[in-house]
């Protein structure tokens, strides 16, 4: 039997066993001396039981991330790492594995993207089986955003299964950038692929317009996490003065205008989104007005009157990137709740969100009831929500479930 193989302490097999796809580095007694950032290894108990097919960075807290936890292939891939990984590379059994969990992604989207929608999340990491690969589809183009040394090792063989699993896309453009990229030693990447890609392309959700900038656009250029919440606020924004925060291009303010609301106010720093979200107001709106302001939002929430609005939206970015970041996040949250419940109107409607995945539901939801007990308001929580079905997260791993919202009646 090759010794290209990682070897878990005991005992250290349970979370396997259980489906969680990371393994931290305490967890494992043998790694093999020369192994390459990013390389694929067989995984095994103490005792000696095959467990999972895994990418390793040694070295790093998180070392190992499962890529399949089937045994189909063990017999091939002992005699295959045996070989170097780039003979690995030509082994059937790596493509047939990715295949499957692309088909199996697709299928899924297939049955739960609503209708007169062609924008939405098709892989989502760790919730499809495919940790550090990310993939949205904007019509017929695919955005890729890989964030890890063992997809970038696998980044080929993704291509080619894209292509293979999707005939009918016009183009594939790679967003790989962001701060976990760089923590695993990679640089920004970005750029097309494959075939064509404009910098800007049109998108369905629910029958609403948007126009997405693949090049300026954050992220992989829209937040599909919300869909539902944008939902909700179309179905709730009837005869209301709206005030979306943190607005970037504008996806709430154009469901609360085709949901009948009389006016909203659009608020974010970037001059980018404001001229993208003006668009997508243009596009979808047939009554009520809207302004956008270019503004800090903490700024704005000290300086406007809120006593306006009926509903207000708080959706910022990530305040806690990482677990260190916690308490100034925690603080961030408040303050932005505060500031609302302060001055909105009797009767209004707060829809808060955070999208880190260190401020759990029971958490965020803690700190909504401290803002409002240093607001003096009386405030009911009258629903919540979590990331849309394109983004799904296994049971066996609770870390991929990071969006909470919390629907709010101020008294």
């Amino acid at each position: 039997m090759s010794d290209r193989r990682v070897v878990l302490k005991p005992e250290k097999e349970k979370s396997l066993e259980r489906r969680h796809p990371w393994i931290f580095s305490g967890a494992v007694a043998s790694l093999p001396d020369d192994v390459e950032p990013g390389e694929l290894l067989p995984v095994y108990s103490f005792a000696g039981k095959w467990l999972a097919l895994a990418y390793f960075h040694a070295g790093h807290s998180l070392t190992g991330r499962i890529i399949s936890f089937e045994d189909t292939f063990k017999d091939t891939f002992e005699d295959t790492f045996e070989d170097t990984f780039e003979d690995t590379f030509k082994d059937a059994p790596i493509e047939r594995i990715l295949r499957r969990k692309i088909e199996e992604a697709a299928a899924l989207r297939v049955q739960f993207i609503p209708a007169h929608t062609t924008g939405y999340r098709l892989i989502n990491a760790e919730g499809d089986g495919l940790p550090g690969l990310v993939v949205d589809r904007y019509g017929d183009i695919l955005v890729i955003q890989i964030s890890t040394q063992g997809m970038e090792r696998l980044r080929p063989i993704i291509i080619q299964e894209l292509l293979a699993v999707f005939p009918d896309i016009r183009g594939i453009y790679e967003k790989s950038r962001g701060a976990a990229r760089l923590q695993e030693g990679l640089g920004e990447k970005e750029g097309l692929v494959w075939g064509d890609a404009p910098d800007e392309v049109a998108i369905l959700e629910n029958n609403l317009h948007y126009t997405v900038s693949l090049k300026h656009g954050q992220k992989t250029g829209f937040f599909f996490d919300q869909r539902e919440m944008r939902s909700w606020v179309a179905s709730h924004a009837k005869d209301r003065n709206v005030l979306n925060c943190f607005a970037y291009s504008g996806g709430f303010s154009v469901a609360a205008l085709t949901g009948g609301a009389h006016h909203v106010d659009s608020v974010d720093t970037c001059p980018f989104a404001a001229a993208l979200a003006e668009k997508n107001v243009a596009r979808n709106n047939k009554n009520g007005t809207h302004a956008f302001f270019q503004e800090d939002v903490f700024d704005f929430l000290k300086t406007r009157p809120l006593s306006s609005y009926d509903l207000i939206i708080l959706d910022p970015p990530a305040f806690a990137k990482k677990r260190s970041d916690v308490d100034n996040a925690c603080r961030g949250y408040k303050q932005l709740m505060r500031q609302v419940m302060q001055t909105a109107k009797k009767g209004s409607l707060l829809l808060t969100c955070s999208c880190s995945y260190y401020i759990d539901e029971a958490l965020f939801q803690t700190i909504a009831g401290q803002a409002a007990c240093e607001a003096s308001r009386s405030v009911s929580v009258i629903g919540t929500q979590s990331q849309a079905a394109d983004h799904p997260f296994s049971l066996s791993h609770p870390e991929g479930r990071y969006l909470k919202s919390l629907i709010l009646y101020l008294s």
